[in-house]
């Protein structure tokens, strides 16, 4: 669906080792570390960290090594989540909606889902008025198929953990 495609992608279960745990412990403070520096840190061989490294790649344990951003010092300070009900829907209109959503640069998050909501999406914006327009335009070019959109605005985040607390 977009260049980095689904946070979780199911398939085939990996298993790490110690070694491949304490490489990934040590990218996750910095992404950009390079070979020597996870060296040092781990006390593993520079050629077992490459091939670990690929190896972990090929079976998509790492997808990318991106930064992760804090949009508050960006200039974004309204983060929400939203959950959205639809209704009476075809399947192409479901997919012009997904497909809005995915590419629309405020919606950081898209993810079909069970329970009460069909939707749960993340919004993205500079304050509230700016959040205010962008859900206005969601529900005015989509207002046939939602029948509820529902936010949670996140005042303050107490803890982020992309996984690595599962190792």
């Amino acid at each position: 669906m977009d260049k980095r495609g689904s946070l979780i992608v199911y398939g085939e279960q990996v298993k790490l080792d110690s070694k491949d745990k304490k490489i990934l412990k040590s990218l996750y403070d910095n992404c950009r570390k390079n070979v020597s520096e996870v060296e040092k840190e781990t006390g593993l061989r520079r050629d077992s960290i490459v091939y670990r490294l690929k190896r972990l790649v090929a079976k998509k344990v790492i997808r990318s090594f991106t930064p992760i951003l804090n949009p508050a010092v960006l200039g974004y300070y309204s983060y929400n989540y939203v959950s959205v009900i639809l209704q009476n829907f075809t399947e192409d209109e479901f997919e012009a909606f997904l497909k809005h959503l995915v590419n629309h640069p405020n919606v950081t998050y898209v993810a079909t889902c069970t329970g009460r909501s069909d939707l749960e999406i993340v919004i993205t914006a500079r304050d509230s008025n700016h959040y205010y327009n962008i859900m206005k335009d969601i529900r005015s070019k989509y207002s046939n198929i939602i029948k509820e959109a529902t936010t949670s605005t996140i005042i303050q985040e107490h803890k982020y953990d992309d996984f690595t607390g599962l190792l």
